[in-house]
């Protein structure tokens, strides 16, 4: 029996409409599921790993960050810097996959889930890297 993450939400979300929390509620489930998931990841299996870590700081959202917005990196801020690179691409997935999953149409949620994608990578990096020059 084949199982994946959509198919426990599907599951869990069923659940939900028996409980008469209604779609709306589903939606908001289903972002902070998928929000804190990838969050957790990225903690788990980056952050505590060193030899992950490692190739994380050499990585391009960092050097995105370094080259565009002359952001210092040192041993001190490093950490903090990478937990909001994380908390960014947690936004930037579980915002991309909350809304592809309200279309039907497959062709317009590949568009659209790309489009999504380039903006909101976009907005969010700068959105760092100005919060990190101002400091």
């Amino acid at each position: 029996m084949k199982c994946n993450i959509i198919e426990l939400f599907k599951r869990f979300s069923h659940i939900l409409d028996v409980a008469f929390l209604g779609g709306t509620m589903n939606e908001i489930l289903l972002y902070i599921f998928i929000f804190l998931l990838v969050y957790l990841f990225y903690v788990v299996f980056v952050l505590k790993r060193e030899n992950v870590f490692k190739k994380f700081k050499n990585g391009k959202e960092i050097s995105y960050l370094k080259y565009k917005y002359n952001i210092k990196i040192n041993k001190e801020n490093e950490k903090k810097i990478s937990k909001s690179i994380f908390l960014a691409n947690s936004f930037i997935l579980s915002t991309t996959v909350s809304i592809v999953f309200m279309l039907e149409n497959i062709f317009l949620q590949i568009l659209v889930g790309i489009f999504c994608l380039i903006v909101l990578i976009l907005v969010s990096y700068h959105a760092l890297g100005k919060i990190y020059r101002r400091r």
